[in-house]
């Protein structure tokens, strides 16, 4: 889980399974586009963020907080739980300053983590990154809402929250998300924002790896879906195989051999998925033909037995 602010909202709950996102970021490159697309699906999530049209960070974390990914590699993990069509994705515009700051937070590097808020001395906290002149920010959250406060050398810089697309010199929605049940605290310092970062798009071409990874993962879906198909097949032949042992040890204890090779016979009109049609055929058919060997009370008792094992 990647815990960030809502910044203003351009998309939202998109299935990028249903979109090229190469193309579609390459929109967002031609229009200057600033701000953060994220990703969110069963795998983990992943953000992509662009300044002034430069895609110049991407980040992956698993569900469980063990795998990070950054770069290429994010962008390929991103792509890959995109085409599966478990991914939602959200994107949100921010100012270059804010873009950069979001670059520097997600590969900062932890100095408290998960802290629970109610037991923080928060103005002890607020001392520390004053007295070490932290450059870094300062995490509140719980599963559906964040607050940021980013420092430069202990400074405030300012506060973002849900809603803003700039650092703001409030904190009041901070301050709600600091009394919401569960908040909890991060610190992390992190780089210098306002470095300048390359431009991932222009320096691979993303259309051929997503391409490549579509074909791939289609392939291996279809693969797994035959695959499946096949087995539920045999399953429902080995249950047609035993249904046919039965009933030809049931024919076979009313009315002999002659009832078992009519079991047989019968029962070859019946497929794997037992449809009612043939089952009630089947059971029309041997009723019929035992008439031939067996009185209608004992034909009666084999008819409900044979019934019985079939539901």
């Amino acid at each position: 889980m990647i815990f960030l602010p809502r910044g203003v909202s351009v998309r939202q709950k998109v299935n990028p399974a249903r979109i090229n996102i190469p193309e579609a970021m390459e929109k967002l490159r031609v229009g200057t586009f600033t701000g953060y697309l994220r990703f969110d699906a069963p795998q983990g999530c992943g953000v992509i963020i662009f300044e002034t049209g430069k895609l110049v960070s991407a980040f992956f974390v698993d569900s469980d907080g063990k795998q990070r990914l950054i770069a290429y590699d994010a962008i390929s993990k991103i792509f890959e739980i995109s085409i599966l069509g478990d991914a939602s994705l959200n994107i949100y515009k921010l100012t270059p300053q804010l873009a950069l700051e979001i670059h520097s937070l997600l590969h900062g590097k932890y100095i408290y983590k998960e802290q629970d808020l109610k037991l923080i001395d928060v103005r002890a906290l607020l001392n520390k990154i004053s007295a070490e002149n932290l450059t870094g920010c300062l995490r509140v959250y719980t599963d559906e809402r964040s607050a940021l406060i980013f420092y430069d050398e202990g400074h405030a810089l300012g506060f973002f929250h849900d809603g803003s697309a700039e650092l703001q010199t409030t904190a009041d929605l901070s301050s709600s998300v600091a009394r919401l049940p569960g908040a909890k605290v991060d610190l992390l310092s992190t780089g210098n924002a306002g470095m300048v970062l390359a431009d991932l798009m222009a320096s691979a071409d993303l259309g051929p790896i997503w391409q490549r990874l579509r074909k791939s993962l289609l392939q291996e879906r279809s693969q797994r879906e035959e695959a499946a198909i096949r087995t539920k097949e045999e399953e429902l032949e080995d249950r047609r195989q035993q249904l046919l042992t039965k009933m030809k040890t049931i024919a076979g204890k009313y009315v002999g051999k002659f009832g078992v090779a009519q079991v047989e016979k019968a029962f070859a009109n019946i497929s794997s998925e037992l449809r009612k049609s043939e089952v009630n055929a089947y059971f029309v058919s041997m009723e019929r033909l035992a008439q031939l060997v067996a009185k209608p009370e004992k034909i009666a008792l084999m008819i409900d037995e044979m019934k019985r094992d079939f539901n």
